[in-house]
């Protein structure tokens, strides 16, 4: 109990607590207190003097053979003046103890304060590693993480004390180190050793003191390696997997006041990463064991690991949820395919297979990972995928003119529809376009060639088409012939599409998974199963509250198209047939689902016209509603659960127990690419930037215009 005035401190003496501890604990409760003197007393013995560590573990002694567990401890401030300080701190010659380490004595109101700091205010702010100057404490202080626990503390309290040090031994069972500044007459020294009964490692000596200026603190320390910098930074890299070198640089800048380099901040986060998400080339051979794993846990899903048998490389992986399988039964028969390239270490590209829901919400069937976007990969790709379709339904396929898709989208799948990207279509356009052609001509040129594709009957084609050619000229005419009609243009698709004319539905998926896609292979597929297990558990929560018949989304169009047509005349010429007198005047067939508009028929959904005649002749509307867009359907989506996979357990997989290696591949020329690579003629979507007040391709971040 340390007593100063009317105020108490309650001070717990643990193992390893020493006598300069108890002046650290008495010097922060009371931090203008200045010099200081201590006395302690024990049942009968009273104003004992307390002025070192011999004098602490003498008044442990004591106590403990009183049998007392409190000790009373009074606290003295010394006078102002430094020639009257008096010895018993342990001083000579009337000088202040070095041992308490506070600056000179001050007053007994404390030091007093510059006039000059209330014109330079500044916010007090505590270093994240204020806390490294007490790593090291005393003899006898046990590490029980070994010699690696006991190194990594020393370098700590190098970097926060100020001071650089040499190893005199260092090995697996002793450690050594005295400051660089011996020579000068600096005493600091420590030496700990590895008890062989437990494993720890103990301070057998050590002298605290420094004698030299290397206690000067330095932003810059040879000893903040990149190993430290990495158990610093790992739950920083775990809540966000993108973190950059920059932001560790400007991290450890403000809140550890250390300056590193920006190769040592690579390598931290090149370690935390692996720390966390294991190493890149083991990760392969772990596949193996997810497999099998997540097969257990989730019976009826597919993953198939292919690699090669004689040289154990890995050659690729498909993935099917049992989920998602029975789930896509009841989504649209509508499936966007493409790929996106990974930023791991050994690269690759991630294949896709996405669909949509009644509510319009993503649906993914079915994933994989190949070397590159080849021929071979997609036949493969395309051929697991027919293996997991078990509804014999026709489907839609939305793919860029790929040649690997184009040659088997046909072959695997006889039944199915295939149609064009219009998004992939348009940038090819633009890409003929090129040349010393303005920016509005060509944009001119691509809108009228997307109004040909949207023209939903083969005379309004046949308008738009004429109408392009004489725009466009023999550019954009060669480039519509090389296009086979019935894979873009509504007017002559055989297929169902729902209203959907992009394959955007991948570049959506692809856009989720961005934040993972640096990972390695086995972390990489265990991200997407958690996203796509939480997404599909939210949204089955979310559909077991609905109430209605038609999905929300959906509700919303049917709602919206009502009021729309509320002032229309409608006239019946049979219990079938009827005439809407809007502008123009249009004719709805509701046994053939049908409207002369033909939005019905390329929606599958009905139309303004037909939702005004459903409504003003009484009829149901849950009769003339697809099935896909209902309640039910998207309850039974996601009626499917996808389990967990539990880590614990795992086997511990080393590189000469590895299978399965990780392909070859050759470092690419130049500076990684990290940004998605757009395709030729891709329109570029132009920003207006906050700082100068320009359109372009730069915002507020990454402007260079002078401005006033």
């Amino acid at each position: 109990m340390c007593k100063f005035g009317e105020v108490t401190l309650v001070v717990m003496a643990t193992r390893g607590f020493g006598f300069n501890d108890l002046v650290e604990s008495i010097h922060r409760k009371w931090q203008n207190l200045g010099s200081f003197e201590l006395f302690y007393a024990v049942a009968d013995h009273h104003n004992c003097i307390l002025d070192n560590d011999e004098d602490f573990c003498s008044m442990i002694a004591l106590a403990a053979a009183y049998g007392v567990t409190c000790v009373d401890v009074s606290v003295g401030v010394i006078c102002s003046s430094t020639s009257e300080c008096v010895k018993s701190l342990g001083g000579q010659n009337g000088e202040c103890v070095r041992s308490f380490e506070y600056g000179e004595c001050s007053t007994f109101q404390g030091e007093e304060e510059d006039p000059l700091d209330k014109f330079c205010i500044h916010h007090e702010t505590v270093r994240l590693s204020a806390d490294w100057v007490n790593l090291l404490k005393c003899v006898g202080q046990e590490f029980r993480g070994g010699v690696d626990d006991f190194k990594a503390c020393l370098s700590k309290y190098a970097v926060e004390v100020g001071f650089k040090y040499k190893y005199l031994k260092n090995d697996r069972s002793r450690v050594t180190a005295e400051c660089c500044k011996k020579l000068d007459g600096c005493t600091w020294f420590i030496h700990a050793t590895l008890e062989r009964s437990n494993k720890f490692f103990v301070i057998r000596e050590f002298h605290k003191e420094h004698n030299c200026l290397g206690t000067f603190f330095s932003s810059k320390n040879p000893r903040m390696t990149s190993k430290i910098i990495a158990k610093e930074i790992v739950e920083e890299v775990r809540s966000k997997p993108s973190y950059t070198p920059i932001e560790c640089l400007k991290h450890f800048e403000g809140r550890y006041g250390c300056l590193i380099g920006y190769y040592h901040a690579w390598l931290a986060v090149e370690k935390a990463n692996k720390e966390l998400y294991g190493d890149f080339q083991l990760s392969f051979d772990k596949l193996r064991w997810y497999a099998e794993e997540l097969k257990e846990k989730n019976p009826g899903t597919v993953m198939d690991v292919e690699y090669c048998n004689e040289t154990n490389r890995f050659i690729r992986f498909f993935l099917a949820f049992d989920a998602c399988i029975k789930g896509f039964n009841y989504c649209r028969p509508i499936l966007a395919v493409d790929g996106t390239f990974l930023k791991g270490r050994y690269k690759g590209t991630l294949l896709a297979a996405i669909g949509k829901d009644a509510d319009q919400g993503l649906f993914p069937l079915a994933i994989g990972v190949v070397d590159s976007e080849t021929e071979a990969n997609w036949q493969w790709f395309l051929e697991k995928l027919s293996t997991v379709i078990t509804c014999s339904r026709p489907l839609t396929f939305f793919t860029d003119r790929h040649s690997g898709l184009v040659k088997y989208v046909p072959t695997v799948f006889p039944t199915g529809y295939h149609s064009y990207c219009l998004q992939h279509l348009k940038g090819n356009l633009r890409d003929k376009l090129s040349g010393r052609l303005s920016n509005g001509f060509r944009e001119k040129v691509v809108n009228l060639f997307n109004d040909c594709a949207h023209a939903p009957t083969v005379i309004t084609f046949a308008k738009a088409l004429e109408e392009l050619c004489t725009v466009g000229g023999a550019s954009a005419k060669n480039f519509v012939e090389s296009l086979p009609r019935e894979r873009w243009a509504n007017a002559y698709f055989e297929g169902r599409r729902y209203g959907e004319m992009t394959s955007n539905a991948t570049e959506s998926f692809n856009n989720q998974i961005l934040k993972f896609r640096h990972l390695p292979i086995c972390e990489l597929v265990d991200k997407i199963r958690v996203l796509i297990m939480e997404q599909m558990c939210n949204r089955r929560l979310l559909s077991n509250k609905l109430s209605s018949y038609v999905c929300p989304v959906m509700e919303k169009k049917l709602v919206d198209r009502f009021n729309k047509g509320r002032t229309w005349h409608v006239a019946a010429a049979n219990d079938d047939i009827f005439e809407v007198f809007s502008q123009p005047i249009v004719v709805v067939d509701l046994k053939k689902r049908t409207c002369t508009c033909c939005r019905w028929q390329i929606h599958l959904f009905p139309c303004v016209h037909a939702v005004t005649v459903i409504q003003k002749t009484e009829k149901q509307m849950h009769d003339y509603i697809d099935p896909y867009y209902t309640i039910e359907a998207i309850q039974l989506s996601y009626e499917g659960t996808i389990n967990p996979v539990p880590t614990l357990g795992a086997p511990v997989i080393t590189k000469e127990s590895a299978i399965i290696l990780p392909p070859k591949t050759r470092r690419p020329r130049g500076r990684p690419k990290v940004g998605r690579i757009r395709s030729r003629g891709e329109k570029v979507r132009q920003m207006l930037c906050g700082r100068c007040g320009k359109l372009g391709k730069h915002n507020r971040r990454t402007c260079k215009e002078a401005v006033d």
